[in-house]
């Protein structure tokens, strides 16, 4: 052993310059090894001085990763506050930033990074930063994702919280839990209070939801309808109304053709949290939580519309969709597509067997019903609803076949992205995961 250590050592200032001793190259390895941000940020990230080690920047550090644009306002105004904050309060707590660009150009990304004191990614690296936005479901810009020391996600809404505490006092802003944000008291129609403590073992549906919602006021009937037909049959089913309407007098005549619970309208912050907690852009929205306050879905309202006798409750993911019934999911994912035509049933219902088994098994391996790695759907032939639009995006020179079946890969969180494969078989769904997973094909992009 001590002979081993001083043929290395003796060859560390010939083979690794940088480094004294073997001991100093060793840490380093360790240190790159064990860091969680090298492998989503590569060995180097882009300073103001010039290239640094990713592992020796970000460790022990709360991380920041900023995703932003020269050519967007509200980038524009955000980063300033974002630079303000980092200078000042924040320099003494651990906190770091890397900008993940989605300027257009080398020369945008050189013309906006003069602005800011913090780390990039390198702008060259392209194919990482697509990565990143895919895998951190990055739906717009600017965003601020707040990570922990291990790598963790802690907060998707940094943005919001650099606003509203730009000293930092909150620092490093780890959310509230759901219970938190939900709180422990309700009211019904009728101004009657209940408790949390009433609704164990309850499956709960927050309804975020307006009066002034046009989809909203078409939506409520049909959950209504659903709810009371749950609760005739004995389901433990709560839904509480999280209001996004502009008055009380509005709040109050909305409740009053409802049969379930609310969150008081006075209790703004409440509401506001939920809609940060759960990502809520638009509404109508339907969130449904298990008794124990595991999400359940995120986007119940399209399964609900489908499902008017609620024999699909608690709306749970499906390991196999029918695209042209619910697509509600199909930009989150990297989704698989089936399209049977007039192909032969046993051939056709392989496939959908070998698909619902591949969706059963990535539901299950996730971390949470968000992380599902591929999501599977099917449709009956081209022309229907939706498949016909999504089909209508893959170039001409990738027709179906005569039997107008078709498998492909589609990775719309990417920048709609697609993978057409020629073996409509099991095989093929087979190597459309095995090949995306690896990198083993090129996917092209959608018309």
């Amino acid at each position: 052993d001590i002979y081993m250590y001083c043929l290395l050592s003796s060859g560390i200032n010939a083979e690794y310059g940088e480094f004294q001793t073997f001991q100093d190259y060793f840490k380093q390895i360790n240190l790159s090894l064990m860091s969680p941000f090298v492998d989503l940020l590569g060995e180097t990230l882009l300073g103001n001085g010039g290239e640094v080690k990713t592992a020796d920047a970000l460790a022990n550090k709360v991380v920041a990763f900023y995703f932003s644009a020269h050519w967007c306002p509200p980038c524009k105004s955000f980063t300033p506050v974002l630079a303000t904050a980092y200078k000042g309060p924040l320099s003494q707590k651990g906190f770091e930033v890397v900008f993940v660009s989605s300027d257009r150009s080398q020369e945008m990304f050189d013309e906006y990074y003069k602005e800011m004191p913090w780390l990039a990614l390198p702008y060259s690296d392209r194919e990482r930063k697509s990565a990143l936005s895919t895998k951190f479901k990055v739906k717009g810009i600017p965003t601020l994702l707040i990570f922990d020391e291990n790598g963790n996600v802690i907060n998707r809404d940094g943005r919001a919280e650099v606003e509203a505490d730009r000293e930092g006092v909150k620092f490093p802003w780890l959310p509230p839990g759901i219970k938190e944000c939900l709180g422990s008291d309700f009211e019904d129609n009728k101004g009657n209070k209940v408790t949390m403590e009433e609704l164990n073992g309850h499956h709960i549906g927050i309804y975020f939801s307006a009066h002034w919602c046009p989809p909203c006021q078409t939506f409520t009937p049909k959950l209504k309808e659903v709810y009371e037909k749950l609760k005739d049959a004995g389901k433990k089913f709560t839904v509480i109304f999280a209001s996004s309407d502009g008055e009380q007098k509005e709040f109050d005549g909305y409740f009053a053709v409802m049969p379930w619970l609310a969150i008081p309208f006075s209790e703004r912050d409440r509401k506001e949290k939920l809609s940060r907690k759960f990502g809520i852009s638009g509404i109508p929205a339907l969130v449904i939580l298990d008794p124990d306050m595991n999400i359940v879905s995120t986007n119940a309202r399209g399964r609900v519309g489908g499902d008017p006798e609620g024999v699909e409750f608690p709306w749970g993911p499906r390991s196999l969709t029918n695209i042209d019934e619910d697509p509600s999911e199909a930009n989150e994912f990297v989704s698989i597509y089936f399209i049977k035509g007039t192909m032969g049933a046993d051939a056709a219902n392989a496939i959908m067997d070998e698909m619902r088994a591949l969706g059963e098994k990535y539901i299950a391996s996730a971390e949470s019903i968000d992380a599902r790695e591929f999501i599977f759907y099917f449709s009956e032939d081209q022309s229907q609803a939706v498949a016909s639009q999504i089909i209508g995006s893959i170039p001409a020179e990738d027709e179906a076949r005569d039997d107008g079946a078709m498998l492909f890969l589609l990775d719309i969180p990417a920048g709609g992205k697609y993978y057409q494969h020629s073996d409509v078989s099991v095989a093929g769904v087979r190597a459309l995961v095995s090949g995306h997973k690896d990198g083993s094909f090129t996917m092209s992009q959608l018309q």
